[in-house]
């Protein structure tokens, strides 16, 4: 591979010396010299080789040297350092207009950067101001604010509610007497339904105030020639119902009396009912035919069975007959 290209030749070209030993300062203040400063130096340049009025750029001050380069009676030596000079000089002048330029850019630059970001600096600092208020009127009102009760998992209301006396646990066998006893439970209880918007027998009354109220109506009914009435528990069921429990069978039946029903429902007031324990039976072999829509029906069934008035609160088909094959 071949090198660089060699250097220009420049005949005659070698390092001068100062045969008279001045110093530079010397040099420069030359009394007997034509030009001494800045000023007699533009005039006589202005005379030969510039224009009149325009800078002295560094440009100019190149194309100058270049002219004096070609002057008349000026020896190889001379020419090549004028032309060396101008050379230099007109680099600089290159050099000096790329600062200049860059100056000036930079400078618009930066002047219209600022100018265009100076309004969303202003409106971030803003919201930033914002957030920061936000987020301290949030801390405060955490703070402030009462901690969050959370409902009660299922399992732990389970868990936590009192056993009921009166429930038959899943899958445990009771003796006949245990039997017994629940069933006789059963038949001296008395199951209010509230239709759930009672004003006062609802889950925001006081439990007192609700047993007052039921022994208030117990007190209202007639008991000549009755059983004697006492209120033993009061159960209140999620729905707002509540299941009364009285001291006899024969309590719980003299208040499903007719008239005693209707005295002890008026007392308590409001939509109140009183519903009858359901029990359901099958029975085989009844004739499609049954008109189980009648009312005459049930009465009939009634009668012809000893069953006193009311009991069957309604039949019908386990399979629809229109369905039967």
């Amino acid at each position: 591979m071949s090198g660089p290209p060699p250097a220009p030749r420049v005949s005659g070209l070698g390092k001068t010396t100062r045969s008279n030993g001045f110093s530079l300062e010397e040099i420069i203040n030359d009394p007997d010299a034509e030009i001494k400063d800045t000023e007699s130096a533009r005039l006589f340049l202005d005379q030969l080789y510039t224009i009149q009025g325009e800078p002295a750029t560094p440009e100019h001050i190149s194309h100058a040297l270049f002219y004096i380069s070609q002057t008349k009676g000026v020896n190889n030596t001379l020419r090549s350092a004028i032309r060396a000079a101008a050379y230099l000089v007109k680099d600089l002048a290159a050099s000096t207009l790329t600062d200049t330029v860059t100056r000036a850019v930079s400078d618009k630059l930066e002047t219209s950067v600022i100018a265009a970001i100076s309004p969303q600096v202003q409106n971030l600092i803003a919201d930033m101001s914002t957030i920061k208020s936000t987020l301290e009127d949030l801390k405060n009102h955490i703070t402030t604010q009462q901690p969050a009760t959370f409902p009660t998992p299922y399992k732990d209301a389970l868990a936590s509610k009192p056993p009921n006396p009166n429930q038959i646990p899943l899958g445990k066998r009771f003796s006949p007497e245990y039997a017994k006893a629940h069933a006789a439970i059963k038949e001296r209880q008395i199951l209010i339904d509230t239709n759930g918007n009672h004003h006062q027998l609802n889950n925001t009354t006081p439990r007192e105030n609700v047993i007052d109220l039921i022994k208030q109506a117990l007190e209202a009914v007639d008991r000549i020639n009755g059983p004697d009435m006492q209120l033993k528990s009061v159960t209140q069921l999620r729905n707002n119902g509540l299941l009364l429990e009285l001291n006899s069978q024969e309590a719980a039946a003299w208040i499903k009396e007719p008239a005693n029903k209707a005295t002890f429902l008026a007392k308590l007031g409001s939509e109140v009912l009183i519903k009858d324990r359901h029990y359901n039976i099958v029975i085989p072999f009844l004739p499609v035919s049954t008109l189980t829509d009648n009312p005459d029906t049930l009465c009939n069934m009634e009668n012809e069975n000893n069953i006193p008035q009311g009991s069957i609160a309604q039949i019908k088909w386990i399979k629809d007959p229109a369905k039967h094959a």
